[in-house]
């Protein structure tokens, strides 16, 4: 599923990709938390930004439950 986005992507592709909700794109985008630009006042993602994102929670993640046990 994720070789069928191009390169740079929308924020309804974002929220399709994550399965997650509209405003939560938007959330992650404003905090920062994925990098975004702007053309013409409409948000654009590079897909690396969403793929650096998954890695930094997935490793967060593990990290939170190695120290729990």
């Amino acid at each position: 599923m994720y070789d069928d986005y191009n390169e740079i992507i929308t924020v309804a592709q974002l929220a399709e990709l994550l399965q997650i909700g509209m405003n939560s794109a938007y959330k992650l985008i404003h905090s920062g938390e994925i990098e975004s630009f702007r053309v013409h006042n409409v948000h654009r993602i590079q897909r690396s930004a969403v793929t650096d994102y998954i890695i930094r929670k997935s490793t967060s993640n593990r990290k939170l439950r190695e120290n729990k046990s």
